[in-house]
């Protein structure tokens, strides 16, 4: 059997429902944008799914598996690094219940690993700032893989491949797949469970996930397309790796572990998304570690398994992406209007950069165009007073009727959320008096659903 030449992407882990639907028309529209993109940009086949607060779901697809065979929405295709953001939130999980603390050091847990210090703690693991050697750039590790496609690795077996460090804990950043490696067996430690049934039984089913597994522990229960490299060719030629090289998933997603290892539909993962940003998997003071980011360039910093982006259409965003061998994927959260993207592609060849920026942003871009998604179009709440506006010391916002889990949220104009509150019914206060004169956005949420959007004026 003909084996893969992995080493130019084997570090690249890296990068049901009841609910309305989004109108026809604006729908229509979605699709000829991503049948328009992935032409233009020649990609094999994309599953996407767009979530529209208070609006509805969008699913969609373009191109093929194999042969002739249509991608279509109930596909699940692996996620890769999006992987390591539901390992964060285990985590801040865990902290929450007072099992562990992130500024714990991981000497804690492991003595005696080659290669790994003591002194780094979770927290500089899941941003990124930690110094491990990323275990998946070993050629030991690709050795391995090359070896047999259909093993089963248990994540104790992987720390052979952590070799020297790149540099002392907390004086730099280099995304590194290790950290998440040690975070899962952390978390296996913690809770004398596997990782697996922890993502199953703290994310998936808590959330009704149902289209999502933990792979190879956790099997799908629908089709996963073929995935399709130039890798192999040396980029050459495009090639469907499980027709021409035998591939398996298996050896290399249960490698990835807690880094990597998770299989989704593309409404599963965006669901993750809005759940995740809207406070229903961890709590606000969680959600503000998360957000908590070291700078990775100019545009763009590293929280605690989710990235942060400055200017996406002129907005702030949060997302992640993911590749493995023969399938790429990209997520994105617009900090301003909730709106959630989630697109995965069957084609690792194409780079994440290219998927965001000539597929994802064009979308975004349309979207918070939509008369639901503007300042002025998305207010539907009913019995809302918001006074006095302009407001210097307090606002006040009284509301009639309140649901569980509203939330009163204040975001500069740039999409930077800086105040969040429980409301309830009757009067809520809300201060203002350290905020700097100007326009903000007073943002109202129940269950996630945007029911109040509006301008709030400061003049202190």
């Amino acid at each position: 059997m003909k084996k893969l030449l992995l080493t130019i992407i084997i570090a690249v882990f890296g990068l049901q429902y009841s609910q309305a639907q989004i109108p026809p028309v604006f729908a229509n529209h979605l699709q000829y944008l991503l049948d328009s993109a992935c032409q233009k940009n020649k990609i094999k086949g994309v599953s996407a799914a767009v979530l529209i607060p208070g609006m509805g779901v969008w699913n969609g697809t373009y191109g093929v598996s194999h042969d002739n065979v249509p991608l279509t929405t109930d596909m699940w295709l692996p996620i890769g690094s999006n992987t390591k953001t539901f390992t964060a939130a285990i985590m801040l999980q865990l902290q929450q219940e007072g099992k562990l603390s992130l500024d714990d050091t991981i000497g804690k847990w492991f003595t005696n690993v080659p290669n790994v210090n003591g002194q780094i703690t979770i927290r500089q693991m899941l941003n990124h700032t930690s110094g491990l050697y990323n275990y998946t750039n070993s050629t030991s590790f690709s050795a391995a893989l090359n070896a047999d496609y259909t093993k089963v690795w248990v994540p104790e077996d992987l720390l052979q491949f952590i070799e020297a460090p790149q540099f002392a804990p907390g004086t730099g950043w280099s995304y590194c797949n290790t950290g998440y490696l040690l975070s899962g067996l952390i978390i296996k430690q913690v809770l004398n469970e596997p990782f697996h049934t922890t993502v199953r039984n703290r994310i998936l089913n808590a959330r009704s996930y149902n289209k999502s597994c933990t792979f190879p522990q956790e099997q799908p229960t629908a089709t996963v397309p073929h995935g399709w490299s130039v890798a192999a060719s040396g980029g050459a030629k495009l090639e469907d790796i499980q027709v021409t090289y035998s591939w398996e998933n298996t050896a290399f997603l249960s490698m990835a572990t807690a880094a990597g290892a998770i299989v989704s539909t593309a409404e599963d993962n965006v669901h993750f998304w809005d759940d995740m940003m809207t406070g229903k998997i961890v709590n606000p003071a969680s959600m503000s570690e998360l957000m908590n980011a070291v700078t990775m360039s100019s545009n763009s910093k590293y929280g605690l398994g989710i990235m942060r982006y400055g200017n996406v259409n002129g907005r702030v965003g949060y997302c992640h992406g993911g590749t493995c061998f023969g399938y790429i994927n990209e997520n994105f959260r617009d900090s301003l209007s909730g709106i959630c993207i989630t697109l995965l592609s069957n084609q690792d060849s194409i780079g994440n950069s290219l998927l965001f920026s000539r597929v994802l942003v064009p979308l975004h871009r349309y979207l918070i165009k939509l008369p639901t998604a503007s300042i002025a179009g998305m207010d539907k709440g009913q019995g809302i007073s918001i006074y006095p506006n302009p407001a210097s010391n307090d606002v006040n916002i009284k509301m009639e009727d309140v649901k569980n889990n509203t939330v009163i949220s204040v975001y500069d104009m740039a999409g930077k959320n800086l105040v969040n509150v429980t409301a309830h019914a009757g009067i809520n206060t809300l201060s203002v008096a350290t905020l700097q004169n100007g326009l903000y956005i007073l943002r109202i949420t129940a269950d996630g659903a945007v029911i109040h959007t509006g301008k709030l004026q400061v003049t202190n």
